[in-house]
């Protein structure tokens, strides 16, 4: 099983703070997350910095990273200001 951490406002969105789903690619965990926390949009995941095993994972390549079990899977939102 992966683990998922949620922080910044997709945290607030999922209203949870970790999500355990099956394994998969970052695509596939993503869309469980979507599955398992309707008020988080697909926009706001693929906006989202990601981070596995405390490893930076960025680019279009890091949507088919493969997530084994046992892996940590962290989606912070990008912050703004101005």
């Amino acid at each position: 099983m992966i683990t998922v951490k949620f922080f910044g406002l997709i945290c607030v969105d999922c209203n949870i703070r970790q999500l355990i789903v099956k394994e998969g690619t970052v695509k596939q965990v993503l869309n469980q997350v979507m599955q398992s926390c309707p008020n988080i949009s697909e926009h706001r995941l693929s906006q989202a910095i990601m981070f596995v095993n405390k490893q930076h994972i960025n680019g279009k390549k890091r949507f088919s990273v493969l997530l084994k079990d046992g892996d940590e899977l962290a989606l912070l939102s990008p912050s703004s200001g101005g």
